[in-house]
């Protein structure tokens, strides 16, 4: 539903709804564009409330056309045009020459000119209110025109190339083409003039303001994060190589880290979605997020999918997403937010999650990985790594799953139980099995990684340990 509505010249009504969408409706006739059948003046007591949402001049604008006839409806109950003839309504909208509107309208209602409204049956007052709205212009010309107005996703910083902007879900748009479309209507935006003469583009706030002039241009810097930032050259054919970073990384370290894949795959572009530290506002985040609670960057973590998506359509290659730290905990919430038929077509993988990738929730070749040493999968996902360790340490002894598990199980009978029956002890064990046996299956898509040599803890993306494995995911998908 439109909860307000505004025009500046009465050619295009814009229209807002609940949710925070723009409408544009062009053509047809002014009664149209107000949903405004019998032209309802916005300075009558009827302007509120029959869901009138906005004015342009002295007319309302309504929410539907129905709520403009309902207002009309009552406009002519009201007791001067009740007990009024066809000629007093007459008098209100061409109060120049009455006779010749009242001549009009009772040649389209087959009603006298001095007949009263009161004295109208229902069916001849249904006559009078389509006889109004016929001369207010409300007729169908057929160049009537009613859109949403696509909004910006993101921007995209392109390098030392001039920044493109993501419109809707698949149209990319230089800084030139989004100005001229904002210019023509085309586009939900705002306009931002800087004293010094810059112009930038910002999404649309909550507000109708369309053009905003500012003395610098650190407000728009400060509103206007990108989605996302591209390094390398995009070549033919190539994987659409994509990363998100982890917590406390700066602009500098993000591009550091994309920089490092692109290196590996050949200078290829990667796409590197924008995850800036806010400090110790991260830590945060990690916790609402941990306690299953959504904040604002899931919502840009999914046009960021979504246009991952739009990519893989157009190139028809695979994506390649690699995640690190708190990446890995954006990207779980993210994900649940998806269609799953649309989930699997990622190929996830993390490193050193603060939350780790669940098998089924996205493509099947997608995989975590953790340092022995990376202390910060202990806090993020304490029970899942502590087992993947103890499975990782009994891997190293050369031990099987099921010699490790039934290891595991034996000693939690020696330590647990008190009876020395067999029997007791054999069904305990048998349990333990099987509740180790589930425990197992939830970490086949986690594999620990011998940590680096030179330090005994350690998180960075560029940790040796990290980077030799991206690297063999990169050599294994690159064309």
């Amino acid at each position: 539903m439109y909860k307000a509505a505004y025009s500046q010249d009465g050619n295009i009504v814009f229209y807002l709804d609940t949710v925070g969408n723009k409408y544009a409706a062009t053509g047809g006739s002014l009664a149209w564009r107000l949903n405004n059948p019998g032209l309802v003046h916005s300075t009558s007591r009827f302007f509120s409330r029959q869901g009138s949402i906005g004015h342009f001049g002295r007319y309302a604008i309504f929410a539907t056309p129905e709520n403009g006839r309902e207002a009309l409806s009552n406009w002519l109950h009201s007791k001067k045009y009740f007990s009024g003839s066809l000629k007093t309504i007459a008098k209100h909208y061409q109060p120049n020459n009455p006779d010749d509107f009242a001549n009009r309208l009772s040649h389209l209602t087959g009603t006298s000119i001095q007949t009263k409204v009161k004295a109208l049956s229902k069916q001849e007052f249904s006559q009078l209110l389509l006889g109004i709205e016929k001369l207010c212009g409300y007729v169908l010309k057929g160049d009537e025109k009613f859109y949403l107005l696509p909004k910006i996703i993101g921007k995209i910083e392109n390098g030392n190339l001039e920044n493109t902007y993501l419109i809707g879900g698949n149209v990319v748009l230089s800084k030139k083409e989004a100005l001229e479309w904002t210019g023509s209507n085309r586009l939900d935006a705002v306009i931002v003039h800087q004293y010094s003469g810059g112009v930038h583009l910002r999404s649309r706030p909550d507000h109708c303001i369309q053009n905003v002039h500012l003395p610098t241009a650190r407000f728009f810097e400060e509103n206007a994060a990108p989605l996302l930032r591209v390094v390398g050259t995009q070549k033919k054919g190539q994987c659409i190589w994509a990363f998100i970073n982890g917590i406390f990384n700066t602009k500098e370290d993000a591009l550091e880290a994309a920089t490092q894949i692109s290196s590996m795959a050949g200078g290829e572009r990667v796409l590197s979605m924008q995850n800036d530290t806010r400090w110790l506002l991260d830590l945060g985040d990690c916790v609402i997020l941990k306690t299953s609670f959504d904040v604002p960057v899931i919502n840009r973590t999914v046009k960021f999918l979504q246009y991952l998506l739009t990519l893989e359509e157009e190139e028809q290659s695979p994506i390649i997403l690699f995640a690190h730290s708190q990446g890995g905990i954006i990207l779980e919430h993210a994900l649940e937010l998806l269609k799953p038929n649309i989930t699997g077509r990622f190929r996830i993988f993390t490193f050193g999650g603060g939350s780790f990738i669940a098998a089924g929730k996205s493509h099947s070749d997608s995989h975590n990985y953790a340092s022995a040493a990376d202390f910060v999968c202990l806090m993020g996902s304490p029970n899942l790594q502590t087992l993947a360790l103890k499975r990782y340490h009994a891997l190293k002894e050369g031990l099987t799953d099921a010699q490790m598990i039934h290891d595991w199980s034996f000693l939690d009978a020696i330590l647990e139980l008190d009876s020395i029956d067999a029997k007791v002890r054999q069904k305990f064990i048998e349990g333990r099995i099987k509740y180790y046996q589930d425990l197992v299956s939830r970490i086949i898509n986690l594999t620990i990684l011998d940590p680096d040599l030179d330090s005994r803890w350690k998180h960075k993306f560029v940790s040796d340990c990290y980077q030799a494995t991206v690297q063999k995911i990169i050599n294994k998908y690159r064309k």
